[in-house]
């Protein structure tokens, strides 16, 4: 320490200690008693009840409650499904080739497909067959069946593709509707 400060600390200490204010204890007593009752009132329950009557409370509550709802609203939507919704339409004897894409993460040896068709439309080049099925190898990526299909009937209907390897089965559905010429 240098010297100032030594003269100052003992100038302070030579300094007379100053007297109270009249009534200031009991006013540091009061505060600190009405402190304890206000941590008493804020216990859990005190706490809760303050919470749920601030308006920013049920404003924050609300929009959680929306975010909640969008990332539903959204994961649902994104959620795949193998199923093409919208499907294909075909007129009343039109013979179409429809392409069903079939995605591996993987080399499939020896993969059994079996298709299945229901409805107005039928596999051409297949009689009234409205199944078939065999072996194949399908490449890892993309492996893209054309299957030749003709409308017979007017009515709705389904293209399903069942894929089989190893004790493994994927399933993919197309809608098919066949409609009458002239009817759209």
């Amino acid at each position: 320490m240098n010297r100032d400060s030594d003269v100052l600390i003992h100038a302070l200490r030579s300094m007379p200690e100053p007297e109270l204010r009249h009534g200031f204890v009991d006013q540091v007593l009061a505060n600190e008693a009405k402190a304890a009752r206000n941590a008493e009132t804020m216990s859990r329950p005190g706490r809760l009840r303050h919470v749920l009557t601030r308006w920013e409370a049920w404003v924050g509550t609300l929009g959680a409650a929306v975010a909640t709802a969008l990332t539903l609203l959204l994961l649902q939507s994104l959620t795949p499904d193998l199923s093409d919704q919208r499907g294909i339409t075909l007129a009343l004897n039109e013979v179409r080739d429809i392409g069903v894409l079939v995605e591996s993460t993987r080399d499939l040896e020896g993969a059994t497909i079996r298709i299945a068709v229901t409805g107005g439309a039928v596999l051409a080049g297949f009689g009234s067959r409205r199944e078939i099925g065999w072996r194949a190898n399908l490449k890892h990526g993309s492996n893209l069946l054309s299957l030749p299909l003709v409308a017979r009937r007017a009515g709705s209907g389904k293209l399903v593709a069942v894929i089989e390897h190893q004790g493994r089965t994927r399933r993919m559905s197309v809608n098919l509707t066949v409609k009458q010429a002239g009817i759209s």
